[in-house]
C-alpha cells in the first residue's frame, strides 16, 4: 500500500496567496516580511513540466528581462496551471500539448531551490497576483 502523499493535488498555501494579496494592494516591507514569514510554511508547487524518466526532475524556470533565471513558485496547482495556460497562449502550438507536472514540496525546502543555480529571484504565482523576491531576501529568510 503506497503512502499517502504530504500534499494532496488540491492543496493552495492560503498564507502565502493572502500575503501576495495584501503586498500587491499594499507594498511595504513590512507586507513583503510577512509574505517571507508565510513562505516558509506549508507547501509550495515547483513546476516539473517536461521531466521524464531518462532526465530525472527538472525545475522549469522562468528568465528576467535581462536574461537572468528566476525561481517560479506557485501557490497551488490552479496557479501553476493558469500560468502555463497563459505560456501556452502565447507560444508556439507545438508547446500547447505539453502536460503539466509539479510536485508539491515543504516550502522551506521550495525556497532552498534558490541556492541550487544562479538564481537572482524567486517569482510567486506567475499569471496571477505574482511578485518578485530578490534572491537575499529569500536567503535571510532561510537563515
Amino acid at each position: 500500500m503506497k503512502p499517502a502523499p504530504r500534499f494532496p493535488k488540491s492543496y493552495e498555501n492560503v498564507a502565502v496567496r493572502r500575503a501576495l494579496e495584501t503586498l500587491a494592494t499594499e507594498p511595504s516591507l513590512d507586507g513583503l516580511t510577512t509574505l517571507m514569514r508565510a513562505a516558509l510554511t506549508g507547501g509550495l508547487v515547483v513546476d516539473v513540466t517536461g521531466s521524464t524518466a531518462e532526465t530525472g526532475t527538472r525545475i522549469r524556470t522562468i528568465a528576467s528581462t535581462t536574461g537572468e533565471l528566476v525561481l517560479p513558485l506557485f501557490t497551488s496547482m490552479a496557479e501553476l496551471q493558469r500560468a502555463v495556460g497563459a505560456a501556452v497562449a502565447s507560444t508556439s502550438a507545438e508547446s500547447a500539448g505539453a502536460r503539466v507536472q509539479a510536485v508539491v514540496i515543504p516550502a522551506r525546502e521550495a525556497l532552498a531551490l534558490i541556492t541550487t543555480a544562479e538564481f537572482v529571484a524567486v517569482q510567486f504565482n506567475p499569471g496571477g497576483t505574482t511578485m518578485i523576491v530578490a534572491r537575499s531576501h529569500v536567503e535571510n529568510a532561510l537563515k
